[in-house]
């Protein structure tokens, strides 16, 4: 028996579903299947549900020219989007191939390096395989590079497969879209695995359910045709019983479900609101960075100091190694001059005469000290003020190189270069003023920017007047968007006029179809007042209750003939109905995307194109 449903709470899925699965095998696998293969209802399914009785607009009953008025589909072969050239994407379409073909009973052994660049042989191996998990029955009568194409377009694979990629398959420019399709069938393949086995289990529960209900109504029949009434009121009793223990079991899983849901939900805020950790790390790399730059300088801030001091030692080691000689010169003079005094007579006279010249001379050698100890600390703090200021003019050139590399200046090879080097550095062990700088400041750097100056003048004089046209352009896509969405609002209206036509109608249908069961409950109520009044004329009632069954049995089909008639009409309308709203959204979404590309060209600063609107 078959439990009537309404279809307004239907998706578009489930309702393709519905249409296209009346005619399909339960669950299951056959006993004759090869192992590995699809169950005999997935088989169905793709080699036939996919392809062939899938419903076109026109055999719907939709109206073929509908279709012009939202643009005509674009001709030509599809561009593949995915990353064919990627060795990583690669890598991935083979794990998936291997992991299929090792949990579906594959007869030969599949190693990576098998699948990243295959013979005719294995390959013509493999794709028999995967289509007999199709078909069963399929076998590859011609050549394969005749064959498969046509299969896979029998699939409805959504690229073209040239014959030319299949002559030499293993061939690094072929063998990648051929992979890609493998790929393709492995997750169709897996996907109708899955869909059939949650269709298998709801088709087990609705077929326990209303097993249940059939044992109930015979049951309850045979104790009302013995006037057994306290049995069927305990049949009443059992089978509102089940219900209600059937309703708390779906209860309990709806709150059990709820609960998760929140709790999920309570997660997945306390994992927004935490600060991304990407960001996190590129902040903190872009700290070390900076910090490692600062470091390198001031090593080799450093390092130039070292030098300049290793020099100074230097410096004055040779001093000290003179100043050491002029000592033991002098000390070999003061030698001799003694024994000279010693071999001399000296009166009174002489002896102060000495004495006063050598006060002279200590007073002079002191004040030559001051002198010279002054000296050494002018020329210290003059070497101190030398390291600031060069430590603030690499500072400096460090700033101008940053903002020229910014300016695309650094390179030569950059794109405001010109072929000039612009970058600028300074060197601390220079002897004279050329060699200090590695740039002519005046001749060169100067000129090179104020050229760059004039010409970016020039460009955003030029750019101003670029902008107001864009902006007139704007002001008119604006006018045009406005009214798309006029239009937009005018299709809505429609959309909603042609619903409430609908619920008129089904709301029409479910009333007749309450009067039908109405009238057939009415006529089983006559068919009760005849066998209760039936003990004096047995056999007389019994030809009028037959005649009286068969009567309502004849009602009851023409009620369930209106019934499928009324089910067919609602699913054509609702076709019809997603259809209507598909090119709707359809068109929409081409408006949303044409003026999405006009804001991305005025923020890219470029004249936008001319867009056609359908």
């Amino acid at each position: 028996m078959s439990r009537r449903q309404t279809l307004a709470n239907l998706s578009p899925s489930q309702l393709n579903a519905k249409i296209g699965g009346n005619n399909a095998a339960g669950p299951g696998r056959s006993a004759k299947d090869p192992p590995g293969a699809l169950p005999a209802k997935g088989r169905k399914s793709m080699a036939v549900g996919l392809v062939a009785d899938r419903p076109s607009a026109v055999g719907a009953g939709l109206d073929p020219r509908r279709s012009s008025a939202f643009g005509a589909k674009p001709s030509g072969p599809k561009q593949d989007p995915r990353p064919l050239s990627s060795k990583d994407y690669q890598a991935s379409c083979i794990r998936a191939v291997i992991t299929y073909l090792s949990t579906h009973n594959f007869p030969a052994a599949v190693a990576p390096k098998t699948l990243a660049s295959p013979t005719g042989k294995d390959f013509a191996t493999i794709v028999t395989f995967l289509f007999q998990q199709v078909d069963p029955t399929f076998r590859i009568q011609g050549k394969v590079e005749d064959e498969v194409p046509v299969f896979f377009k029998r699939l409805n694979y959504p690229f073209q497969i040239s014959k030319s990629a299949l002559f030499a398959v293993g061939s690094p420019h072929s063998w990648p879209a051929v992979l890609a399709a493998l790929t393709w069938l492995v997750e169709l393949l897996n996907y109708t695995e899955k869909a059939d086995d949650t269709a298998g289990s709801a088709f087990e529960r609705e077929n326990k359910v209303e097993q249940e209900f059939l044992d109930y109504l015979a049951a309850g029949y045979g104790a009302f045709m013995s006037g057994n009434d306290d049995r069927c009121q305990q049949l009443d009793d059992e089978l509102s019983a089940k219900f209600t223990a059937r309703e708390g079991d779906l209860e309990a899983r709806c709150e059990q479900l709820k609960r998760a849901n929140a709790e999920v939900l309570a997660e997945l805020e306390r994992l927004r609101s935490l600060p991304d950790p990407v960001v996190v790390a590129q902040q903190q790399r872009e700290e070390q960075l900076v910090d490692m730059q600062k470091f390198e300088q001031l090593i080799q801030n450093l390092q130039g100091l070292k030098q300049t001091l290793t020099r100074k030692l230097s410096e004055k080691k040779s001093d000290l190694q003179a100043k050491q000689d002029q000592i033991a010169g002098a000390v070999a003079d003061v030698e001799r001059l003694r024994q000279r005094v010693a071999s001399q007579t000296i009166n009174k006279a002489d002896l102060n005469r000495m004495i006063m010249e050598r006060n002279k001379q200590n007073e002079m050698l002191n004040s030559e000290k001051e002198k010279c100890e002054q000296m050494e600390q002018k020329v210290h703090e003059q070497e101190v003020q030398i390291v600031h200021r060069l430590t603030a003019l690499e500072s400096t050139v460090e700033r101008y190189n940053k903002l020229a590399h910014r300016l695309k200046l650094i390179p030569a090879t950059s794109k405001r270069a010109d072929g000039t080097n612009y970058e600028l550095r300074i060197n601390r062990d220079s002897a004279n003023q050329a060699d200090f700088s590695s740039l002519d400041l005046k001749g060169v750097v100067k000129p090179g920017l104020e050229r760059l100056c004039e010409m970016y003048r020039t460009r955003a004089s030029e750019l101003s007047q670029d902008l107001i046209s864009l902006r007139e352009a704007c002001v008119a896509r604006a006018e045009r968007n406005a009214e798309k969405k006029e239009e937009n609002a005018a299709l809505e209206g429609e959309i909603a006029r042609l619903e409430a036509q609908l619920q008129a109608a089904k709301d029409a249908h479910e009333e007749k179809c309450r009067r039908l069961v109405a009238q057939a409950d009415s006529i089983k109520a006559q068919v009760d007042e005849f066998r209760s009044a039936a003990s004096n004329r047995t056999e007389h009632m019994e030809e009028r209750l037959s005649r009286v069954q068969a009567a309502y049995e004849q009602t009851k089909r023409d009620c369930e003939a209106e019934l499928s008639r009324l089910e067919s009409d609602l699913k054509a309308a609702m076709q019809m109905l997603i259809a209507h709203k598909e090119a709707v959204g359809g068109a929409i979404s081409r408006a949303a995307g044409t003026v999405r590309q006009v804001k991305a060209e005025l923020a890219a600063g470029g004249a936008p194109r001319p867009v056609a609107v359908a």
